[in-house]
């Protein structure tokens, strides 16, 4: 693949867009909110999901993807995150109460079991296909992340779900050979209470953010907007111009070139 493309970018799940899901190789996805309608019959080419932190609309195509799997495949699925993320998905959804424990649970016919939990390092890169993803912190859950996605050189960084967070811009400075940037933009910034006990973005968070930026070379574009809200947050963004540089809203089924 020459391109991320983005199968699910929604804040909220409805009827027409589905939540966070974005497809960066052949084999391997970042989080799993849009899996399993966007790929039909080639679901089964999924072999690594990469996830952000552990929240339902991040996660919550992940079991129904092992009991698909247990049956027809020959490897693990195998799902990276930090050390919070994956315990959450042990205590809370992988344990033979809210669904079966697949991790315990062998690929019919075979050896390996139905999912391998695999924890990452912040910071540390992970190549997948001729992918590379290196996850660094954000400010959203105790274990979540986001990731720099780079691949011939070209580098993109997805944040993934996040309030202020001053490593997303000490990264951009140093690595100017990240020509995207894809964040999340979830209120309108009359809702900046709620932004902040949900740790989420508003249009007046985000400018007052890029100011930690020394960089103004790059891309911005923006997902994760709440249904309800979706005019009011691209009225805002608009007016405060931040989608620079030929950004824009994403929607489901959109795609960004990993060359610049």
């Amino acid at each position: 693949m020459d391109c991320i493309e983005f199968l699910g970018t929604g804040g909220t799940r409805t009827p027409t867009q589905g939540t966070t899901c974005l497809r960066v190789s052949n084999h391997c996805v970042i989080d799993a909110g849009n899996l399993i309608n966007t790929f039909g019959d080639d679901v089964f080419t999924i072999e690594h999901i990469f996830l952000t932190h552990s929240h339902l609309d991040h996660i919550i195509d992940i079991p129904f993807l092992a009991d698909l799997f247990v049956t027809q495949k020959k490897v693990s699925l195998k799902i990276y995150g930090l050390k919070s993320t994956l315990d959450d998905l042990r205590q809370f959804i992988f344990n033979h109460r809210v669904w079966p424990n697949f991790e315990e649970i062998t690929l019919i016919g075979h050896t390996e079991k139905t999912i391998e939990l695999i924890e990452l390092e912040l910071e540390t890169p992970c190549t997948v296909d001729d992918v590379t993803l290196t996850p660094f912190k954000t400010n959203h859950t105790e274990g979540s992340c986001g990731y720099i996605i780079e691949k011939n050189g070209a580098g993109i960084m997805f944040t993934a779900d996040t309030y202020r967070c001053d490593r997303v811009w000490e990264l951009l400075n140093e690595r100017p050979n990240i020509h995207t940037l894809v964040t999340e933009v979830s209120f309108p910034s009359e809702f900046a209470k709620l932004a902040y006990d949900s740790k989420h973005l508003t249009p007046a968070i985000l400018a007052d953010e890029l100011n930690k930026c020394k960089r103004d070379d790059f891309a911005i574009s923006v997902m994760h907007l709440k249904a309800l809200f979706v005019a009011p947050i691209i009225d805002e963004l608009n007016a405060m111009k931040l989608l620079r540089n030929r950004g824009k809203v994403l929607v489901d089924g959109d795609r960004i070139q990993y060359s610049h």
